[in-house]
């Protein structure tokens, strides 16, 4: 047990939570509590990283995973028959509309008719009325007080009780080709292809309700492509295949055994595990498929096994009942344990959980008491944290169970889990390092003065310049030879002429201590909700940033995790001198085609159907592919000698991006040197040069969408989704009649899988370029300088499911 006697004198944020607090005035020094943490998720059962790394690194198989994870339990078996009736959430209270592009379909108990599309809409508490017509058409209107016959549809029959399931003539368990499949149309008009047959019903409160009931095996298809990457199944020389075999025993095992659910389903799709379809298509959309074939293979190859809890008075073989095989992304080396019934799995410790890809192993987190104290309220000021009780199970003595949260008006004693969730936290998993002094901890990198809001900076044009490092706490450039620590704020200096209202920097996180961010902004104000890198354990991250200055010409780094800082000055904007702005329809201009030799490429841009011949700089998006190992890429006017800086880090077998905004050579083209094989792609994105026509308004970073929080837009990305986001008069912006383009970080947050988001103005369709890839788990994020539509409005789609966050920190107009 470690107890933090803190004294708390002004609400400042860091670490996992963002409250920015008010200044106040006070003699007293700042503290901070730092806590150490292990874990990202509820640690019972199966670590999806650790049997990643006991497959990879240690060799094991899928038995012997499950088996180590899954104590008390034992390999039984299903019939491979066995049906999962899954709650399509999406579709609650709402009528199930449902087509085939190819072929017919079904309602059981209903006049044949080679039917195309079926509407099975409730139209009194457990009472529903069928309709159907032999063409196509994908999603009827949603509005209870429309006729469907007054739409050409042909009523089979009403006053059906329910419930009645819809399925194709032809067996979809065979069928590849989505076209073949049902298509259930959502209120949004998303479509979702399933195999098996469509159910519509109402629950014992009337609520109508649509379940798609399939194979079991044929579930766990599409689930298991979004529960684990499929990547995985190539790592270790193609051992990571029994990762992925584990994981889909643990899902088969879980779908079956959730015997809490209402009786009308075994699952859910959204909220129980990731059951997408086998495919979906948002509204104009392309269609994206959700089966992979390493996937596939798991499943073949674990047809029907699930873990059971033995029957201690039938021990015939295969008896007993299915077991709750919970599971979490990583359980940080411990395992936990739960008092479910179906889940009498004893903790133990997890060496693969260590796997030197597991970003969650290890993680670290500063805390204000002002934080604290935001989230308990009832204690005045913060003054004590005390943990009263662990779970025993590995370092610090385990998880933490229950801890006293104590200040000056009182105390509350409150779980690990409330703890958790109050602040964010990873896992429960963690231990009070001590409380410091934020003097003292961050070596004197604390932020200035506030001095009040920052106003809009007068129109401004870019200047580029020769690149070159400002900061790198590696070697002592610009600042002292020491990480900038969690929690900490360093002050950057650019020297730039005090007329100078912004910078285009590239910030690079080395050596990072967990996973995290950087936020840039201009000293002298509060510090905003916002983040600039994404910072990973054990990976270099580099984001371009255009910053706005304090009224000082400084710029301040806050980084909410202990991490090397690399600081590149790429150019600057200032009124007056410089070249106006130009966005452009964003497009792909350069692909080397295959992975290139380390080296320089040359590509040639000016007077191509984007860039005018009069361009003298370009905003490109910089794509990173298939590098052999880690390394970097540098963009560059052409210069004699290479200029010692990165435009992007490169990482072996991902695909990352950032975005520069860089000077063209004389001849109008820009250089690409590769220190690594790689493949490069470039996306334009706008030009800087006489004829433009923009100029340039730095503003505080503001956030202006969250999906996770439902700022901006509400909920998560679908695959596909292609939704719209209005800017103009928002977040300080102007309207539509005079905003251009706008500057902003885009992030992606928390994925199911590998994917990519492209930002757009609205077009159609959609541009074959993208912003910010992404892998799952794993945030990511890029800079974007792109044009609105006429509505002062960006498009953004994903190519997988994410929620997405854009904080604006500028504009042209």
């Amino acid at each position: 047990m470690r107890r933090a006697a803190l004294l708390i004198a002004l609400a400042l944020l860091a670490g996992a939570s963002q409250i920015v607090g008010a200044p106040v005035a006070s003699a007293l020094a700042e503290v901070s509590v730092v806590l150490d943490g292990h874990g990202n998720g509820h640690g019972i059962g199966m670590s999806q990283w650790g049997a990643y790394g006991y497959a990879v690194d240690f060799g094991w198989n899928a038995d012997q995973i499950l088996d180590h994870y899954y104590g008390g339990t034992v390999a039984g078996s299903v019939s491979v028959d066995t049906t999962v009736a899954v709650r399509l959430q999406n579709l609650d209270a709402a009528q199930t509309a449902v087509s085939v592009e190819s072929g017919s379909l079904v309602v059981d108990g209903q006049t044949a008719g080679g039917w195309r599309s079926v509407l099975l809409r409730q139209t009194a508490p457990a009472s529903y009325s069928v309709w159907a017509r032999t063409d196509l058409v994908r999603c009827p209107s949603t509005n209870p007080a429309d006729d469907p016959a007054a739409g050409g549809w042909t009523l089979l029959s009403a006053g059906n009780a329910g419930p009645l399931d819809v399925h194709t003539v032809a067996d979809s368990t065979t069928i590849s080709n989505s076209i073949q499949l049902a298509a259930v149309c959502e209120p949004t008009g998303t479509l979702r292809w399933y195999r098996g047959t469509i159910r519509a019903l109402s629950d014992a409160s009337h609520v109508a309700r649509t379940v798609s009931v399939l194979p079991v095996e044929q579930y766990l298809r599409t689930v298991i492509a979004m529960e684990m990457s499929p990547s995985w199944a190539a790592a270790g020389g193609g051992n990571g295949r029994f990762a992925l075999q584990a994981q889909a025993v643990a899902a088969r095992s879980y779908a079956l055994a959730q015997i809490s659910y209402p009786p009308y389903a075994n699952t859910c799709d959204m909220s129980c595990q990731a059951y997408y379809g086998v495919a979906y298509q948002v509204a104009g959309g392309n269609v994206r498929q959700v089966d992979y074939a390493q996937t596939d293979a798991a499943v073949a190859a674990t047809a029907g096994v699930v873990r059971r809890i033995p029957d201690p008075n039938n021990l015939t073989p295969n008896t007993g009942v299915i077991a709750l095989t919970m599971f979490s992304a990583s359980n940080g080396g411990y395992s936990a344990v739960n008092t479910h019934l179906l889940t009498p799995f004893p903790a133990v410790p997890d060496a693969g959980d260590a796997t030197a890809a597991n970003p969650w192993h290890n993680w670290t987190v500063t805390l204000t008491g002002a934080t604290i104290a935001a989230r308990y309220p009832s204690i005045g000021t913060f003054t004590d944290l005390t943990v009263l009780s662990r779970n025993s199970y590995g370092e610090w003595g385990g998880r933490v169970t229950s801890l006293s949260v104590a200040g000056t008006a009182g105390a509350v004693t409150v779980t690990g889990s409330a703890f958790r969730s109050a602040l964010g936290l990873r896992d429960t998993w963690f231990n009070v390092r001590g409380s410091l002094s934020l003097i003292d901890l961050c070596q004197n990198r604390i932020p200035p003065a506030l001095v009040g809001p920052m106003a809009v900076a007068p129109g401004a044009k870019m200047t580029p310049l020769a690149p070159h490092r400002l900061i790198d706490t590696r070697d002592g450039t610009g600042t002292t030879m020491l990480p900038l620590i969690g929690g900490c704020t360093l002050v950057v200096n650019p020297g730039l002429d005090p007329s100078v209202t912004a910078v285009a920097v590239n910030l690079t996180s080395v050596n990072t201590a967990s996973n995290g961010y950087l936020t840039a902004y201009p000293c002298g104000v509060s510090r905003p909700l916002v983040s600039a890198v994404q910072t990973v354990a054990g990976r270099v991250i580099a984001g371009m940033a255009i910053v706005p200055l304090g009224t000082d010409g400084t710029f301040c780094i806050f980084a909410n995790t202990t991490t090397d800082v690399v600081i590149d000055l790429f150019g600057s904007y200032a009124p007056g001198s410089g070249s106006n702005y130009e966005p452009v329809l964003p497009a792909r201009v350069f692909d080397s085609g295959a992975v290139r030799p380390a080296g320089v490429m040359r590509v040639h841009l000016a007077g191509t159907p984007r860039v005018p011949v009069t361009a003298t700089g370009v905003v490109l998006t910089v794509h990173s592919i298939g590098a052999t190992r880690d390394g970097f890429a540098t963009i560059y006017p052409c210069t004699a000698a290479v200029p010692l800086v990165s435009s992007v880090n490169a990482t072996k077998g991902l695909a990352i991006t950032n975005q520069v905004q860089v000077q063209l050579s004389s001849s109008g083209d820009v250089c690409v040197y590769i220190n690594v094989p790689m493949r490069i792609y470039l996306d334009v994105g706008g030009w800087f040069g006489p004829t433009a026509s923009t100029l340039f308004y730095a503003i505080s970073p503001v956030r202006t969408m969250d999906t996770r929080i439902n700022l901006g837009l509400a909920g998560r990305f679908g695959g596909g989704v292609n939704r719209a986001l209005t800017l103009a008069g928002t977040s300080g912006l102007p309207d539509r009649t005079r905003l251009r383009a706008v500057v902003a970080e885009v992030t992606a947050v928390d994925a199911f899988g590998a994917g990519y988001v492209t930002v757009h103005p609205c077009m159609a369709p959609l541009p074959n370029v993208s912003a910010v890839r992404f892998v799952a788990r794993t945030n990511a994020a890029t800079t974007v300088a792109g044009g609105d539509d006429a509505a002062g409005r960006w498009c953004l789609v994903s190519t997988n499911a994410v929620h997405v966050l854009v904080d604006v920190s500028g504009y042209f107009a």
